[in-house]
């Protein structure tokens, strides 16, 4: 009986080290690879350009424990990468471009878990030898191809919208901070218009919600909820917060992770629960003095090393930019919403495309290969999907 192929017959361990001239890449969860430089708060290296390892266009670098998790990139142009990284360079019979991809399928991840060693998840390693070992069945080089022409159709439209997207983002920013330079003489301090709602609730009471935002259901920046989590009896205390208040994720507090949620709901403790003073301040322009430079520069002042967060006392000691007559802040809140609201529509179509790349994903990796000749270079409608694949 012949073997059947696994990893390693498609796979080299490139341990070449690095050179001079070179840029320094990290590999991301969501972008792949991407310059060292464009990553939020990182840290520096000590390392020589030749204790890195290389990276040359077409291969494919892996973080050794969060592979499974689908962190990887594929390397666009020669550069250096961390020696913690596994580099593969592809044999014959295997495209790159197909394997990146391949990698983030149900089925591959679930092997690329499988395959790694550690006691526990967040300790898990896919060393290159074990990873060698996964066995795969892929489609001939030809098909494997075509499955990479349509896939990274959809990641360009995804990269249009994206692009988009961080567009009106950008005017978003750029109009917060019109707002701060209109109302810089009339500063308040913040605690004078927001109050620190500290009510906890214990998960399982009745007529309290079962699931909650957590830090990580806040993107970065954007103001955006992305899901919630599951909590239980069993479940840690949370924060009750109201529709109309504002949250802001106190731990890490550099990350700039705020939403004003439409419904009611409860929430980690990590993240304060503020609350406008009516009388003083219009709630719907709390989201954006949470964005101005006076209020992070102050949030970012943090307390704690190894968990950095940031300290009411200093917070609502504050001077923020705020005008005085709620007229005028609910002018302001009006045209600061609009522009944060108009991304909205992106923000769905991005959603759209993802869960389609998903489903393409996996049918074009799980064994049904066959495309037929409805595929073109435009992504169809989620209702053509399931048609399109033979």
């Amino acid at each position: 009986m012949s073997r059947r192929p696994r990893l390693g017959d498609y796979f080299e361990n490139r341990q070449e080290p690095g050179r001079e001239g070179l840029p320094t890449l990290s590999v991301t969860m969501n972008d792949g690879l991407i310059l060292r430089d464009e990553i939020e708060r990182r840290t520096e290296t000590t390392l020589l350009p030749d204790q890195h390892l290389l990276v040359r266009r077409g291969d494919i670098a892996y973080n050794m424990m969060r592979m499974w998790q689908g962190a990887c990139g594929l390397a666009e142009s020669d550069g250096l990468v961390s020696p913690a990284y596994v580099v593969l360079t592809p044999k014959a019979g295997i495209d790159s471009r197909f394997a990146y991809h391949w990698f983030k399928s149900g089925r591959m991840t679930y092997l690329l878990w499988a395959y790694s060693h550690g006691l526990t998840e967040d300790r898990l390693r896919l060393y290159f030898d074990d990873f060698a070992e996964i066995p795969i069945a892929p489609p001939p080089l030809e098909q494997q191809r075509r499955i990479v022409a349509v896939l990274d159709t959809w990641d360009r439209a995804i990269d249009q919208i994206e692009r988009l997207i961080a567009a009106k983002r950008r005017r978003v920013r750029a109009l917060v901070m019109k707002y701060a330079a209109e109302f810089h003489g009339e500063r308040v301090e913040f605690g004078e218009l927001v109050d620190l709602i500290s009510e906890r609730i214990k998960p399982g009471t009745a007529g309290v919600p079962n699931t909650s935002i957590e830090l990580e259901n806040i993107e970065s920046m954007t103001g955006r909820i992305i899901g919630t989590e599951p909590v239980s009896a069993e479940s840690a205390l949370r924060s009750r917060f109201k529709v109309g208040d504002t949250l802001f994720g106190k731990l890490r507090p550099y990350l700039g992770k705020f939403a004003a949620p439409e419904f009611a709901g409860i929430c980690s403790t990590e993240i304060w629960v503020l609350r406008s003073k009516r009388a003083r301040l219009d709630p719907s322009l709390l989201p954006f003095i949470v964005q101005t430079q006076e209020f992070f520069a102050a949030a970012t002042i943090q307390s704690g090393s190894k968990m950095p967060r940031a300290d009411w006392e200093l917070v609502s000691a504050a001077p923020v930019p705020c005008p005085r007559d709620t007229n005028r802040q609910a002018e302001a809140a009006n045209l600061l919403t609009v522009a944060f609201n108009a991304a909205r529509p992106e923000y769905h179509k991005l959603a759209s495309l993802k869960v389609q790349k998903k489903e393409l994903l996996k049918r074009l990796t799980g064994g049904e290969w066959q495309l037929d000749d409805r595929f073109d270079d435009t992504p169809p409608s989620h209702s053509d999907l399931a048609g399109a694949v033979a």
